[in-house]
């Protein structure tokens, strides 16, 4: 194979590759603007959609209202949170019923007994019914509780009282809980659980035009024959195509991970107003390095697949319609960083999509295990390597380059 020729061939490729408006919307303006615009638009309906239902006063639905004892009567009725409405004669599914149907965002069911059994000192209980779907209901039951909870607390020391029982009696210990993780881990598992998915997708789509027309639209074009004529071997040609489709799907692959850890860090500072706290992605420049020395053969395992399906199909449009297949079965082990409790082993480090998802992660979260690297970049070059001589093979059968 000749360097020189599959250079020539990846310039030429690369030129008309620019010039085509679909890469460079799925190469550049997705990963740098539409993605990251996306999530800080969500980020901002989500916040200003929770700071309205915290400013917002919630409809509180009462059965039994006359059994409370005076003085918690006083605190429901006098709470600026929510409104009460005292209902003593509907039936209990009718007023679950206006639950439901978000006439009222919580009920509250209050038993006959309830005032005697507190002045007894017998066991009782309080049910609320809400629409755990509803956010307003969520927060009228945060609300009820937080006036319970103080209702209760004081209920146990007065009787504490009246025994003359000290309260040490009912909290013989402490509990407290410090937290050893650094900020950046935290932050990795809890942000940068999105992190891995949403850049293996980017690297995918910025990956995906360039293929389709380097080998389905050469066929359409009919400009595949003049290419095949040409002194160039059809091994040159597939390197050729090959690394610029590589290019642009690391390409995108590294400019999503810029972009969305400016987009992630945004939506973290807003959860921060109702959280307190302080989450933020740092990247250094070792784990930019990390995460480009993984991504790498991960885009050519991507660039080779979709490079084989491209020479496959008779068109454009049939292209589009396996690849669109293809999808599933990257996004759906690409989700795998999102889910909780999914540890790092060598039987994950050996799986693709999966591996590199999980080393992202562990590389935002600063917790990098380096034997599971090194298992995954190999693993990954291996295989890239495997499909790209597979496509190479397959790009010289007439059978499928010109089928009919």
């Amino acid at each position: 194979m000749r360097i020189r020729t599959v250079e020539t061939i990846f310039k030429k490729e690369m030129t008309d590759t620019l010039r085509d408006r679909r890469t460079l919307i799925f190469m550049l303006a997705v990963p740098i603007a539409a993605i990251p615009l996306l999530l800080i638009v969500i980020s901002n309906l989500m916040t200003g959609q929770i700071e309205k239902e915290m400013e917002r006063t919630s409809m509180v639905l009462v059965q039994g209202m006359e059994f409370l004892p005076d003085d918690l009567r006083g605190d429901l009725n006098g709470a600026e949170s929510f409104t009460i409405e005292p209902d003593a004669n509907s039936d209990l599914n009718d007023m679950i019923e206006r639950v439901k149907s978000g006439e009222v965002d919580a009920l509250m069911v209050v038993p006959r007994s309830f005032d005697k059994a507190i002045a007894l000192e017998s066991p009782t209980e309080i049910e609320i019914f809400y629409d755990e779907a509803e956010i307003r209901s969520g927060f009228a039951v945060d609300r009820l509780d937080s006036i319970l909870a103080s209702f209760r607390k004081a209920t146990i020391s007065a009787r504490l009282q009246q025994h003359e029982i000290s309260e040490d009696v009912i909290k013989p210990f402490d509990i407290t809980s410090r937290n050893v993780a650094s900020m950046k881990k935290v932050a990795g598992e809890t942000l940068g659980a999105m992190l891995p998915y949403l850049i293996i997708i980017m690297c995918f789509m910025g990956a995906m035009y360039p293929a389709i027309d380097l080998a389905a639209g050469e066929k359409e074009r009919g400009t595949l024959e003049t290419l095949l004529v040409s002194p160039a071997s059809r091994g040159e040609f597939v390197v050729g195509k090959y690394l610029v489709i590589l290019s642009t799907g690391t390409v995108a692959a590294l400019l999503s991970m810029v972009s969305l850890t400016f987009s992630l860090n945004y939506m973290a500072s807003g959860i921060m107003k109702f959280t307190g706290e302080i989450l933020s992605i740092d990247f250094d420049l070792a784990t930019v390095i990390l995460v480009f020395m993984i991504v790498l053969p991960l885009a050519g395992i991507f660039s080779a697949i979709l490079l084989s399906v491209s020479i496959f199909a008779r068109s454009f449009k049939e292209a589009q319609s396996y690849i669109t297949a293809l999808n599933m079965f990257i996004i759906l082990p690409a989700f795998v960083s999102l889910l909780p409790g999914v540890e790092l082993d060598y039987k994950i480090a050996l799986i693709p999509v999966v591996n590199v998802s999980m080393i992202i992660k562990e590389a935002v979260s600063g917790s990098v295990q380096w034997n599971y690297v090194i298992a995954t970049f190999v693993s990954t070059n291996v295989l890239a390597a495997a499909l790209l001589y597979l496509a190479k093979k397959w790009f010289e059968r007439e059978s499928v380059l010109f089928r009919m």
